[in-house]
């Protein structure tokens, strides 16, 4: 993934030193997680048990084969989502997340959260989605981690009260993915989970595609709250890299003179 050192007011609340000291623990959970053969690297195409690349969408890739099809929301409102309806001037952040999987259990508060922080700092420009699987409801997932997101941001505990509103405003959206379509669309197996996709929505392009730091781990407790709080920065980077340039974009077609939307958000 290639960097970029323009920021959005939106990195503002996770700092630099933070971020490094969380991106070096990242690699080492990588690393070891590899050496260990747990099979959690963010190889793409991904490689199935003979070394065989599966055909999946890998960032440069288009994915305008699938940003037509509609899926299933089933919280915070029910109905359906097309990404073709959020095609423009915005970034699309997508969750491959299992109900019965720990670690992606663990990582849900740490995406709601960074979900929220860019909902206010930039409600126009951005779009969250889950895609979750395993049977559970869909109520009682946001539960899940809107509990999380209070535990390990202590102090935004306040800003989770308006998780159970009808609305798209209310972010992330999660996509009752049941029969997998929107995980084989943009996470084709064996890619690994708990795992993120961020598409630049002027041209659908994934810009960023990775697995999150708790993956490997088998019970909840194990991938601790410094570990999963990495996603944090690994998602704030991504994001940051397509929202620099089209909030700069904006400003050049407004004269210079445009306003970016929302305020920075909370700490």
């Amino acid at each position: 993934m290639r960097h970029n050192n323009r920021r959005s007011s939106a990195s503002a609340a996770f700092p630099l030193a933070l971020a490094a000291a969380l991106a070096a623990r990242r690699a080492s959970i990588v690393s070891s997680q590899d050496e260990s053969g747990i099979g959690c690297r963010s190889t793409c195409p991904p490689l199935d048990d003979t070394g065989k690349e599966i055909p999946s969408l890998c960032v440069g890739d288009d994915a305008s084969p699938y940003t037509s099809r509609t899926y299933d929301v089933c919280h915070p409102r029910t109905g359906t989502l097309s990404l073709d309806d959020h095609r423009g001037s915005k970034v699309i952040v997508l969750a491959n997340h299992y109900v019965g999987c720990n670690a992606g259990r663990r990582e849900s508060g740490v995406f709601a959260h960074v979900a929220r922080r860019y909902r206010d700092a930039h409600p126009a420009d951005v779009l969250f989605v889950t895609s979750l699987k395993g049977g559970a409801s869909c109520s009682r997932w946001a539960e899940i981690y809107r509990d999380d997101a209070r535990e390990l941001y202590p102090d935004d505990s306040d800003h989770y009260d308006d998780y159970d509103s009808a609305s798209d405003a209310v972010m992330p959206l999660t996509v009752n993915d049941k029969n997998s379509r929107m995980r084989d669309d943009f996470f084709t197996p064996p890619f690994p989970h708990p795992s993120y996709v961020v598409l630049d929505g002027r041209d659908m392009r994934a810009r960023a595609k990775f697995v999150g730091p708790c993956c490997g781990y088998d019970d909840y407790f194990d991938c601790s709250p410094d570990v999963a709080l990495t996603l944090d920065g690994m998602l704030t980077e991504a994001i940051d890299e397509v929202l620099s340039e089209l909030l700069t974009k904006g400003e050049e077609e407004d004269g210079g003179g445009g306003e970016t939307t929302g305020e920075d958000p909370p700490s």
